[in-house]
């Protein structure tokens, strides 16, 4: 299992055999060496390996089982009453061509009725003066939503299910509620907090190289006691 420490510790509380120590030791050292030169991949992974499944390293934490969406979620959410009529609308578009970003439809109350994109109202306000009048309401579709306590790894299943790449967020007790938004872009905040994580645990120790006081005296030492630092190589 590449566990050396680990099965040391359980044999000592199994046994409470001190003097196996010693031959403990060199039993797992033994083990663990053997299978860092001859096997690809812990007794863990391979059988995981034998099975088909494609495994490019071990075990790891994923980032976005481990965030929740509350932590990486925007507050800032682009709603649009639901009492707007069609010449409204037409007069905001102005006739100009915009992208397929996703605006929530809420009613007087604050509550989310619904969903609809640039292009949908584009359309909606291209249709025939003669029809009928319909309330924005009316083209408003049910959105697919996140809650705030859920872990990112779920909301990218979701995503890639449904192929949405922003979901509103709403309350778990009020499906209509919102407080707050998702978006596929928001995911590569996990991974880049994971990275600057292990950029923070990898990083080196400057090194100071400081002469004695007691060599300070000596004209050829710099005034403030620090040598350079050696050239690299």
């Amino acid at each position: 299992m590449r566990s050396p420490f680990t099965g040391v510790i359980f044999t000592l509380e199994l046994t409470h055999d001190t003097g196996a120590l010693l031959p403990l030791l060199l039993a797992v050292t033994c083990a663990h060496g053997f299978t860092v030169l001859v096997l690809r991949r812990s007794i863990l992974t391979e059988k995981v390996s034998r099975r088909g499944f494609h495994l490019s390293r071990e075990y790891s934490t994923d980032p976005l089982e481990i965030l929740f969406v509350r932590e990486v979620m925007g507050s800032e959410i682009a709603a649009i009453p639901a009492s707007l009529n069609r010449d409204q609308i037409v007069a905001s578009l102005g006739g100009k061509r915009r992208g397929h970003r996703l605006f929530a439809v809420v009613d007087d109350a604050g509550a989310m009725l619904g969903v609809v994109t640039r292009r949908d109202m584009a359309g909606w306000a291209l249709q025939p003066p003669g029809e009928e009048a319909r309330s924005l309401a009316s083209i408003a579709r049910k959105a697919v939503t996140a809650f705030p306590d859920e872990p990112l790894r779920v909301v990218v299943n979701r995503m890639a299910e449904t192929g949405r790449t922003v979901l509103p967020v709403v309350g778990r007790d009020d499906p209509h509620r919102l407080v707050g938004l998702i978006a596929l872009r928001d995911l590569l905040k996990a991974r880049v907090r994971h990275l600057e994580e292990e950029q923070r645990r990898e990083r080196v120790l400057p090194i100071r190289i400081v002469v004695p006081r007691w060599l300070r005296s000596i004209p050829s030492i710099p005034p403030s006691g620090r040598l350079p630092p050696p050239p690299p190589g």
